[in-house]
């Protein structure tokens, strides 16, 4: 039997089947009720009724739960097989990802070599004090140290440290901690959404969010879906909403999961945003009474297909490394085992972190312990041989060469 939305029942039967279906699934035993509830929006106005927002945890549900799971286990047994200095830098690269993608959601303009400079600097406050996106790039980097929200205030955090110096002045919050007035959601022709009026509504409805994720016995991650949807329900600011949204639900996933599936979530979202606001508004609809059965099936179909695209990249940057390992073994450089081992590190940084993280000398220089004298030397001849090439002088950094590239993956 097809399991169809509660809008489209409506408009197939009548009124009377409708109700049954709803009543139905709303207290058959694979249901779950939350503490959450909604006025639906139709015609550009909230109605005065409210739904309690509820889902059937049907055999598609279980199955893609299931399946994000073992995307996870799949997604950690490739980094392991990574080479030790180059954990991070891939890291890094999926951060600017999400970062640039999280942006182009929002139509904020950002390049990903200026989010790459910000994240390489991250910790030098002289050089970054005043560059644009260090709050975005210091949260997404620190991802497993958000703790979970255990107060009003936890969400102001938020917003102060990921967009508050990106926003403008008079979309910044009134109230005490949010927004006074009403705000409004289009698509550009019509208004698809009305953020919770009054801050104090806001605080209580925010607050709703904090006791259902320390207190419902829902499943994790369909518990975390929720949280930002009701989250993106009440937009407690006039600007920030999406990316503070997105990563108040990444921050929760990284503890369910790992840190690379919960980082590739915005990225995800931005290969299919028709899907991910599609299903948000769907919840919203007066004739699905509140029902989020299929909004968890597009958002873990979304985290899924993001899970996958990292699999599969790293599956490639792996088979890459093993052709990169036989090069190097046949390489007929007697008696230069540095030459080889420098040559090998810069090969695989390419291959898994691309332009958005290259080694240093100085980084170089710790990764082998050797002195910066040998590297240096070493660098000059690699460099002589059109090996790689200089791209920055302060800090010294070196990059392969396309050509010498593009010779070993023929």
């Amino acid at each position: 039997m097809v399991y169809d939305k509660l809008s489209k029942i409506f408009y197939k039967t009548d009124s009377k089947t409708h109700h049954l279906e709803y009543e139905k699934r709303l207290n058959s035993y694979g249901s779950y009720k939350t503490n959450l509830s909604i006025r639906p929006f139709r015609k550009e106005k909230m109605l005065s009724q409210e739904e309690t927002l509820f889902f059937v945890n049907i055999d598609k549900l279980i199955k893609l739960y299931e399946e994000i799971l073992t995307n996870s286990c799949t997604i950690q047994l490739a980094v392991n097989k990574l080479p030790p200095f180059a954990v991070e830098p891939y890291f890094h690269k999926l951060i600017i990802n999400e970062a640039q993608s999280n942006n182009e959601i929002e139509g904020i303009r950002s390049t990903k070599e200026e989010l790459s400079n910000v994240l390489e600097h991250i910790n030098d406050n002289k050089a970054t004090a005043k560059k644009r996106f260090l709050g975005m790039m210091k949260t997404y980097r620190y991802l497993e140290q958000l703790k979970p929200f255990h107060s009003v205030e936890d969400f102001r955090k938020l917003y102060d440290d990921l967009v508050a110096d990106e926003i403008s002045i008079n979309k910044q919050p009134d109230g005490r901690y949010f927004r006074k007035e009403g705000v409004s959601i289009t698509d550009g022709a019509k208004v698809t959404h009305r953020g919770i009026d009054q801050e104090s509504k806001i605080i209580e409805k925010l607050n709703e969010i904090i006791h259902f994720l320390e207190t419902s016995e829902i499943p994790d991650l369909y518990k975390y879906m929720i949280a930002h949807y009701y989250y993106e329900y009440i937009h407690p600011f006039y600007d920030g909403n999406g990316r503070t949204g997105r990563l108040l639900v990444c921050s929760y996933v990284s503890r369910k999961l790992e840190r690379y599936s919960a980082i590739t979530l915005s990225y995800a979202i931005n290969t299919d945003k028709t899907k991910y606001y599609k299903s948000l508004e769907n919840v919203s609809d007066p004739h699905n009474k509140g029902e989020l059965t299929f909004y968890l099936i597009d958002m873990l179909e979304i985290l899924s297909s993001g899970q996958k695209a990292i699999i599969e990249d790293l599956q490639l940057g792996l088979i890459k490394a093993q052709r990169i390992k036989e090069y190097i073994r046949e390489l007929n450089w007697a008696n230069d085992n540095l030459l080889k081992n420098v040559l090998h590190i810069l090969l695989d940084i390419t291959v898994f972190a691309g332009e958005s993280r290259m080694l240093t000398n100085a980084e170089l220089v710790r990764v082998l312990n050797v002195t910066p004298h040998k590297i240096n030397k070493v660098m000059a001849e690699l460099e002589e041989k059109e090996i790689v090439h200089l791209v920055k002088q302060r800090p010294k950094t070196f990059a392969i060469t396309d050509t010498f590239l593009e010779n070993i993956f023929i």
